[in-house]
């Protein structure tokens, strides 16, 4: 049922209770959506919602997000409020993103989040600030083509995109603006 469809059901189903509120005085406010939700046309919308990723049957990430708007003909979920954790290969947590929003491909299990993305490597003191940073499981790859900030070790070093595997053996930071000592 599409979220348009289910806006017509509503109208409905409030025209036919309404004769049977009307003599009970003022009702309650009715929460309403954003005109942003109200204007997403998806197939159906999750509130809240866990997704697992696996490689090899192994779990290998959760993204967990407020909203996630899923189209029939589509592998892509979008999705706002964006919380992802990426797993070791033993289960331990590996790094933390969150972001305004994301895009997340079922198919091929790439996620591309959007909108103030920060990514935290527990433990190892690494952090990632971007616009955007997308994520590819299968080769174990993050970047991002947007202005990136990479702190490690009271390093700050900014540059206009980013790329690296997971175990930051070999990363690399565009247009270099500088790094400074920061402390740590």
């Amino acid at each position: 049922m599409t979220l348009r469809h289910n806006k017509i059901v509503r109208l409905v189903g409030w025209g036919l209770l309404a004769p049977l509120g009307a003599g009970c005085g003022d009702a309650p406010a009715t929460p309403v959506a954003s005109d942003d939700m109200l204007a997403m046309d998806s197939d159906m919308v999750g509130y809240e919602t866990k997704t697992i990723l696996t490689t090899d049957g192994v779990r290998s990430g959760v993204i967990d997000a407020d909203t996630a708007y899923f189209f029939d003909d589509s592998t892509f979920v979008y999705m706002r409020g964006v919380n992802m954790v990426i797993h070791t290969d033993q289960g331990d947590v590996r790094a933390r993103v969150t972001a305004d929003q994301g895009r997340y491909d079922q198919y091929s299990q790439q996620m591309h989040a959007q909108g103030n993305v920060v990514l935290i490597m527990p433990g190892e003191n690494r952090r990632v600030e971007s616009g955007e940073l997308y994520y590819n499981p299968v080769n174990h790859q993050i970047w991002s083509n947007s202005s990136t900030t990479y702190r490690f070790d009271g390093e700050v070093t900014r540059g206009t995109c980013f790329r690296s595997d997971l175990e930051f053996r070999n990363y690399h930071v565009c247009n270099i603006r500088g790094s400074a000592d920061v402390g740590g």
